[in-house]
């Protein structure tokens, strides 16, 4: 069956033409704005001509043509997270509120986790996990970009830690993997790999994760489905599957006049270029009965001791907000926010601590400096012998091992890239 003619399941014709031909239009793009390193009146200063995200609040669309955003110093130092307008709905529907327990299931490479998180305030906990561990970096590298202090990161099959988890979190994100249409105008490569029979294949697994995440859902609590699919397979059949084998029950996702809504389950929606300024998405919100209670706690230590080179020993110390079951925490891959690194009698700061404190102690860069950190080049400052945050235009960059005023260079070796003062300011 080819693209056209499945999608006659649930669209009229003149509906599909209409899809379609927005597949040759112009990209959408968008960002989601860090007010713990930004404001909005400094942020329009410097890009004065972006628009305000039609639903969600401190999110932007922008034209690429003009503000090269991904390119400057700003991304770098996680003053904005770069994300399609439609992806920005599904933190915004689930609304978190300050102390929840999140789970974001699909979570690589991070957008609706960093949103989430922002939203909670650093407060609660989000547990990121992506069962791709390739994919895992990438959103561990975002996590610390954007300077996150409540999310653990996990690449987990989370299907062999249903008895830990179950009932565990008063919201969950699946954002499940599907057969990308949603991508067409945005990926071109999408096209060429999409075929009816691997809509099927995918639909069988979201119909299994959908039953998984339901289950690790507390009573009274919100589960947000999606999908960057247009096939009916992918979206209302994986509800209807889920409302048949639970007592799940479909919350209205309130009007908007940009929203396609199918006749067989209206309260969920379909985003379409030609209606929506963003990419192809389904969302639904699915709610399970019963009274939520959210329960504080207090922010915890986590240690890890790793042996190193000869009688050397590194402890790592992590500053986690809520507890989370020991087998889930012992193979994190970040299981809070790194604070730093005891090497002997040395504390080194990390990079993920740099992104999350204010700038207040660290030691100010300007431009030409600024390149040459984010190149990974040493620095001749004089201060006294230590580690110490450098930062530029008032956000941390990262960190510097201050001896006899050169400062050896601690950034990230894989984030190290060649900027120019042109495009990065």
């Amino acid at each position: 069956m080819d693209f056209k003619t499945h999608l006659k399941k649930y669209l009229p014709d003149a509906e599909i033409e209409q899809l379609i031909a927005s597949f040759s239009h112009k990209e959408q793009k968008g960002f989601y704005l860090n007010l713990n390193k930004i404001d909005e009146e400094s942020l329009l200063k410097l890009f004065p001509n972006i628009k305000r995200h039609p639903l969600v609040k401190n999110g932007y669309l922008f034209d690429q043509d003009e503000y090269q955003l991904g390119k400057k110093i700003y991304h770098e130092q996680g003053l904005y997270y770069i994300q399609d307008p439609s992806a920005m709905l599904v933190a915004h529907f689930l609304n978190p509120q300050k102390e929840m327990k999140i789970l974001d299931m699909c979570a690589a490479p991070g957008g609706k986790s960093v949103m989430t998180s922002l939203l909670m305030q650093d407060s609660g906990l989000l547990l990121s996990n992506d069962l791709s561990s390739s994919r895992t970096n990438v959103l561990l590298q975002n996590v610390e970009r954007m300077g996150l202090g409540n999310v653990v990161v996990t690449s987990y099959d989370l299907s062999k830690f249903k008895n830990e988890l179950i009932e565990q979190f008063d919201g969950v994100i699946l954002d499940a993997p599907c057969s990308g249409s949603g991508m067409f105008r945005k990926q071109e490569e999408m096209k060429a790999d999409w075929t009816y029979e691997k809509v099927l294949k995918n639909a069988a697994i979201q119909k299994e994760l959908i039953l998984l995440a339901y289950s690790f859902l507390k009573p009274g609590g919100t589960l947000l489905y999606s999908t960057c699919s247009y096939s009916y397979e992918e979206d209302e059949e994986v509800i209807e599957h889920l409302l048949s084998k639970s007592d799940a029950k479909l919350e209205y996702i309130d009007e908007f006049a940009g929203f396609y809504r199918s006749e067989k389950y209206p309260q969920t929606i379909h985003l379409f270029p030609h209606k929506f300024s963003g990419e192809g998405h389904y969302i639904a919100k699915i709610k399970k009965p019963g009274n939520l209670v959210i329960i504080p706690d207090k922010k915890i230590e986590v240690i890890r001791t790793k042996e190193g080179k000869g009688k050397s020993r590194q402890i790592e110390v992590y500053s986690l907000n809520k507890n989370l079951p020991k087998k889930i925490i012992d193979f994190a891959l970040r299981p809070g926010l790194l604070l730093g690194s005891k090497i002997d009698d040395k504390f080194i700061p990390s990079h993920h601590y740099s992104h999350y404190v204010n700038s207040e102690n660290s030691i100010p860069l300007n431009k030409e400096e600024t390149i040459k950190f984010i190149k990974g080049e040493t620095l001749n400052i004089q201060r006294k012998n230590g580690y110490a945050f450098v930062s530029f235009n008032g956000n941390n960059l990262g960190n510097i091992h201050l001896v006899n005023n050169v400062g050896k260079n601690l950034y990230p070796k894989g984030l190290r890239k060649t900027l120019s003062v042109d495009d990065s300011f």
